[in-house]
């Protein structure tokens, strides 16, 4: 309705117009004493809400510092670290205030051994490795000594172990890089801060009082104990029956990150080194290894043996090998002079299980070296069939391990079929002497270095062997 409109009902009283504003008008309510009251409790719960997010973060902020503080304690030895023992063996704290503002201040900050990787800054030239093998508990103790040469100078040495419960640790400076020897008092030993394992990346952490100089050679010893294992990792145990008896030996696998199981080391592939090892155990076991066995001696107080083999070449740790057993033998001999023998049960070597892969290994060794132009470098070549592996068969140079039916053949009951997948598996095998244990990769990224080379010379090498079949 307009305000000129002058209808009879329009004026029918002084209220009418007011009355219709009123009617299209929205008007405000007024604020009750009941709304005042709502919004009274609404900023009172928003400040609540403000007090509590205040003190839940104060809280966190305490417990945050705390745990720090009990990091630096207790954080290394959830670990491993808080047990570590002292330079004399004893069990040590560590990791108070004061170490870490004052002693531990550059170890708070770098702490290589919370990388995957070991830090570069040493690198190894010889290991020498005693062990002590028992069979009657499955268990073994050593020692090694590991020469190395430190690259960048650091307090810290990293290396690599898992499950090996470490006793004695000690260093000392031998000389320079070209040999020279250390002009120190006290035989050239370094004082030790502390040392502890750091199981998290299955590293051992040795940290010096004073930095170790690069281009100079240290002498790092350990001793240390551990079991032999039964998941076929590592230092493993397996067993056999011969004559309704069981019997056990002991063998390694290494490859790829398992020498760490068995001694302390620098375990990636990039850090080769020569090693020398002796082994120590009850003379109704044979003990074999990369290498053939340099010199032997029986000792007076309990009649074990220790065989002490000869010096490896360079090589990576995943190579090395060792066998504790009480298995027979039959060997042949190259034109070159490398002696081949096949290690397996008494009752397979008897039956002439063997025979098959021994010929055939004598002929692949003349083979690949006429073909690679490189000689065969170890003056032996032991295979040794064990009744249980991780893997077909594992080249260790100088000892390559197989399972029992990936080298042993029953000429009268085995298939075509079956004696072509062995001879596979033998030639791969030989192939990996000189790809893998003489060429090896610097990381596993470049594996196929390795395995690309042998899968395909598992063609070339079968067809040299039998042509017709058609390989």
């Amino acid at each position: 309705m307009g305000l000129n409109d002058s209808s009879p009902g329009a004026m029918r009283n002084g209220r009418g117009l007011s009355d219709q504003w009123a009617e299209s008008v929205v008007v405000r309510p007024r604020t009750t004493e009941r709304h005042i009251t709502v919004h009274k409790r609404l900023v009172l719960g928003f400040a609540l809400s403000i007090l509590t997010l205040i003190i839940v973060t104060a809280v966190a902020v305490v417990l945050s510092v705390r745990f720090e503080e009990c990091g630096g304690r207790d954080r290394d030895g959830a670990t491993g670290e808080s047990g570590s023992r002292s330079p004399g063996g004893s069990a040590k704290l560590n990791g108070s205030r004061g170490e870490r503002t004052g002693e531990r201040g550059d170890e708070e900050t770098v702490q290589p051994w919370r990388n995957t990787r070991l830090p570069g800054t040493l690198r190894p030239r010889h290991y020498d490795l005693r062990l002590a093998v028992y069979m009657d508990n499955f268990t073994f103790s050593g020692e090694v000594s590991i020469e190395v040469e430190c690259i960048n100078a650091t307090r810290f040495i990293v290396l690599h172990t898992d499950r090996l419960e470490v006793d004695q640790v000690s260093v000392t400076a031998e000389g320079g890089a070209g040999g020279r020897p250390a002009n120190r008092p006290g035989g050239g030993a370094m004082r030790i801060h502390r040392h502890f394992p750091f199981p998290a990346n299955q590293m051992y952490v040795v940290v010096l009082h004073r930095e170790l100089k690069p281009m100079r050679v240290y002498r790092l010893n350990l001793s240390f104990d551990a079991t032999i294992e039964d998941e076929l990792l590592g230092f493993f145990r397996s067993s056999y029956t011969l004559q309704r008896e069981k019997r056990y030996l002991a063998v390694t696998q290494f490859s790829p990150i398992h020498a760490r199981k068995a001694f302390p080391c620098f375990d990636e592939p990039v850090y080769k080194a020569t090693f020398s090892l002796s082994l120590r155990h009850d003379p109704q076991y044979t003990s074999l290894s990369n290498m053939p066995v340099e010199s032997s001696s029986l000792s007076d107080e309990d009649g074990w043996v220790t065989n002490r083999f000869s010096r490896t070449p360079r090589m990576s740790t995943y190579y090395l090998a060792w066998a504790v057993c009480n298995f027979t033998y039959r060997e042949t001999q190259t034109d070159s002079g490398v002696t081949i023998r096949l290690y397996a049960r008494p009752d397979a070597i008897s039956s002439g299980a063997g025979d098959y892969a021994l010929h055939i290994t004598k002929r692949l060794l003349g083979f690949y070296q006429d073909y690679f132009k490189v000689q065969y470098s170890l003056p032996k070549l032991d295979l040794l069939a064990v009744p249980k592996h991780p893997y077909a068969a594992m080249e260790n140079w100088g000892l390559s391990v197989f399972q029992e039916q990936k080298i042993l053949l029953d000429a009268e009951v085995s298939s075509s079929s079956y004696q072509m997948e062995l001879t596979m598996v033998v030639v791969h095998e030989i192939c990996h002497q000189w790809f893998g244990d003489l060429v090896t990769p610097v990381w596993w990224e470049d594996v196929w270095l390795k395995e690309g080379f042998a899968h395909f010379f598992e063609y070339v090498g079968t067809d040299f062997l039998f042509p017709k079949w058609n390989m």
